[in-house]
């Protein structure tokens, strides 16, 4: 089990965060090509998802998505989401200096994240 990156793109579609814990294969194209690719297919997945589901997702009300790749067996995503989520809340959120639909540069933030998922279980 591993956890290999993490994407968080505003409503617009714009990657905000990226972080990457392991990689196993060299990146064959631009960073922000791969960030739309990405978007693409979550915007496709949940459109797909929403007409054969009756259960509801979870999804922020400000239009924010957060996407955690990991491997199939790994345990405890979702709950390892929600953490991540308190933590922008927390971090960015709460700071009337930052834009939460920018780029997200604040330090706190991308180390409280580094911490949360080198400590998850499912982290090898």
């Amino acid at each position: 089990m591993t956890l290999y990156n993490f994407y968080l793109f505003n409503p617009k579609g714009k990657c905000i965060c990226y972080k990457e814990w392991r990689r196993d294969r060299k990146r064959e194209m631009q960073e922000e090509q791969e960030f739309r690719l990405v978007y693409g297919m979550i915007h496709s997945l949940r459109r797909l998802v929403q007409q054969v589901s009756t259960k509801d997702g979870q999804q922020t009300g400000t239009g924010l998505k957060f996407v955690l790749n990991s491997d199939p067996e790994a345990i405890g995503i979702p709950e390892l989401l929600k953490s991540i989520y308190q933590i922008f809340v927390d971090t960015v959120v709460k700071n009337p200096l930052l834009d939460t639909e920018a780029l997200i540069e604040s330090k706190l933030f991308h180390s409280k994240i580094d911490e949360l998922v080198r400590n998850h279980h499912a982290f090898i």
